[in-house]
């Protein structure tokens, strides 16, 4: 899950309670610096293509 230090619209308590309830799941928080409810900058849209890219080249 990847969320914004700065969002005001879902704090990020509320990913922690999300990924709280799947105990048994393989799960990451990722929070960006300084990120918005929308991580649309372009430093955010950055860190997000690359975390993902993490993701997938551990499926493969």
């Amino acid at each position: 899950m990847i969320h914004g230090s700065k969002d005001e619209v879902v704090p990020v308590k509320y990913s922690r309670k999300v990924l709280n309830l799947f105990q048994k799941a393989n799960k990451k928080l990722i929070i960006i610096k300084n990120g918005d409810h929308s991580l649309s900058s372009k430093r955010n849209l950055k860190k997000i293509i690359l975390e993902l890219n993490k993701i997938v080249s551990n499926i493969i």
